[in-house]
């Protein structure tokens, strides 16, 4: 979510592509499924595994690189906004990898526990939630974190930047709050269940996956601006907006996918056949195609025009 980077969980190893008749223009079927990141010209797709971190080329589908990351589980992806680092993060670690020659630049390690959120942030930083609640800024210049918060008490499950860097979001099961990243002091919380968040282009508004519904919060002044979009049967735990800012994009436990107009809130599309739960969903960067994969290994590519035509 986040940067406009969307992240996805689409993982395999070592895994091609098979055109589909219907529904999605191309389907995987892949071994086992952990996160994913499309950089930000397009160009690649980063896949974590078990074992590490695959590098797709998007304009053929196979494999370019691998990023060794051994006897650990890649919990989450970020691209740097300029798409040169690539950062994966594990348990109590994270790697950074420069993306033209695949070389190590960075380990941080702390004690963060499960780093489920991960993001790039101005001037060479990284922001990590971590699964003890602890939210800390990193500098990649090396040394040990600028500072450490303790906002959460429960997993932080994402954060994100707004696009300017001037906001950043994290996201729990107690809350989401919005920080101000010139003082890092905390403008105001976003009650409830907050399992995603993602940043409109514009950053006036954030986007929670809040309990079956999602809502659109205003950046400024913290009213709602839709306060309850409806339709997933049970918590949508991803969400991203398209790089126009005209689409939403909800990933649930209960198996589906769900295109939202994101000025009406009007449910466009319920993007189904993935029989387990999605674990993210994405657009790509040019806004073109959607992304939907789900944790029992089936990852979907789908046509945005045809999505939309086929209401």
């Amino acid at each position: 979510m986040n940067r406009l980077l969307l992240v996805v969980a689409v993982v395999a190893w070592g895994v091609g592509a098979t055109a589909a008749s219907q529904g999605p223009v191309t389907t995987w079927n892949v071994r086992w499924l952990s996160s994913a990141a499309f950089s930000p010209d397009g160009a690649y797709l980063a896949v974590g595994t078990h074992y590490g971190v695959i590098l797709y080329g998007t304009d053929t589908w196979e494999e370019w690189a691998r990023l060794p990351f051994p006897d650990t589980t890649v919990f989450a992806l970020a691209f740097s906004p300029d798409g040169a680092m690539l950062a994966a993060a594990a348990v109590n670690e994270v790697r950074v990898w420069s993306v033209r020659d695949q070389e190590l630049a960075v380990t941080v390690r702390g004690t963060f526990g499960r780093a489920l959120g991960i993001a790039f942030g101005p001037s060479g930083t990284l922001l990590i939630g971590g699964s003890d609640g602890t939210l800390s800024l990193w500098n990649l210049d090396g040394g040990g974190p600028l500072w450490v918060k303790t906002p959460h008490t429960v997993p932080i499950q994402e954060v994100a930047f707004s696009p300017d860097g001037s906001l950043a979001v994290s996201a729990g099961h107690d809350r989401a709050i919005l920080w101000d990243t010139a003082t890092w002091t905390e403008i105001r919380s976003l009650p409830g269940k907050a399992w995603d968040v993602a940043f409109t282009p514009d950053g006036y508004f954030v986007v929670v996956g809040w309990g079956k519904i999602l809502r659109v919060w205003d950046t400024a002044v913290g009213f709602l601006y839709h306060n309850e979009l409806w339709g997933h049967e049970s918590c949508a735990i991803t969400v991203a907006v398209s790089p126009d800012g005209r689409l939403l994009l909800s990933g649930s436990l209960d198996e589906t996918a769900r295109v939202w107009d994101a000025e009406t809130g009007e449910c466009l599309a319920v993007l189904g056949g993935h029989g387990a739960v999605v674990q993210a969903v994405g657009f790509s960067p040019d806004g073109s195609f959607i992304v939907t994969a789900s944790d029992n290994g089936v990852v979907h590519v789908w046509d945005v025009a045809e999505v939309l035509a086929g209401r």
